[in-house]
Formats: C-alpha cells, sequence, structure tokens
C-alpha cells in the first residue's frame, strides 16, 4: 500500500498534481496535512480516499463538502494514524508535544506539516515517550512543503505488513 502524504500548499495544486502523475500506479490513499485543504479537494481523485486536516491558514473552509477537523486518528494497513498540522502543538519549536498527543491516542504513525521542513524521526520500540514505554516504534513524518519554497516536497508512505518505508520526493 502506497500513500502519498501533501502538506502546506498554500493555492498552488501544481506540485501535487506533479507528485501524482509520477505515480506508477495510483496511490491507496492521499493525506493533506493542512494549509491548503481545497487545493487537495480541487485534486481529481476519483476513487482515492482523500484524509484532510485543516492548519492554521485555512480559515472555516467554506465550500469544502463536510467538515475538516484539526486533527485526526485514522487506522490504514494495521497502522494508526494521527494526522495534524501541528501548529496546535509548537512543532516549529519541538516534537514534545505532538508525541504526546499521538502517544495519548495510541497512534504508531504521526503525520504533521506547518514546518515546511522535511522530517523522519523514529522513537524505536521500548523507548520511553510522554511517560509510557512504547511497544512498537512511533513513526514522525513531516513531508515538507509541496507550495512554497525551491525544493517543493512531498511524502510517500509504503506499507507492507509490519514493513514502514517513508520518502520524501521533490518537485
Amino acid at each position: 500500500m502506497e500513500i502519498l502524504i501533501f502538506s502546506d500548499s498554500h493555492g498552488r495544486t501544481g506540485g501535487m498534481r506533479e507528485a501524482l502523475a509520477r505515480q506508477t500506479a495510483p496511490p491507496a490513499a492521499v493525506m493533506h496535512l493542512g494549509d491548503g485543504v481545497r487545493d487537495a479537494c480541487a485534486l481529481e481523485l476519483g476513487e482515492i480516499p482523500l484524509y484532510l486536516v485543516r492548519g492554521n491558514c485555512d480559515g472555516l473552509l467554506y465550500g469544502v463538502q463536510g467538515p475538516v477537523p484539526e486533527e485526526c486518528l485514522t487506522s490504514l494497513g494495521g497502522h494508526l494514524f494521527f494526522l495534524t498540522h501541528g501548529h496546535r502543538y509548537g512543532v516549529k519549536s519541538g516534537l514534545g508535544g505532538l508525541i504526546g498527543a499521538a502517544v495519548r491516542g495510541g497512534a504508531d504513525i504521526v503525520l504533521f506539516g506547518h514546518t515546511h521542513r522535511p522530517l523522519l524521526e523514529v522513537l524505536p520500540a521500548g523507548s520511553e515517550a510522554a511517560g509510557v514505554t512504547l511497544s512498537r516504534p512511533l513513526y514522525l513524518f513531516n513531508p515538507g512543503s509541496i507550495g512554497q519554497g525551491g525544493g517543493k516536497s512531498f511524502g510517500v508512505l509504503t506499507l507492507r505488513g509490519e514493513s514502514v518505508l517513508f520518502s520524501h520526493g521533490t518537485v
């Protein structure tokens, strides 16, 4: 299962469209982590599920079908995902608040944006996080910004059984 991950498109859909066009097969899902929810809704994904969370620049999102949460927990491929833009957890200053929220929610994959910087960090099983000993690894992933900067970036997550592989791409 491959999942495309975008964040911070800020009104620009070209990078997302290019990343989608590069895929050799349609992704199992597309996730947008805020600051451009309308941009993600403008993509023509057909039957591909779209997961959205609202960012600090997304406002009330008039014209978007249904409410868009600021964060969500969702299960895919045997993993529990915590999706958030990250601004509510102060991710520009550190990941402690984000890790605490993920651990309290039981997530093992955390996807966030806001910083415009790609990041992959893994806390191995047995690590202490938010006062809890992790029984499985905790993955923290930021795809960077698909809409701003010279190296517009996105993420690809490949899940095969217990195998978790993240990568960053640029357009």
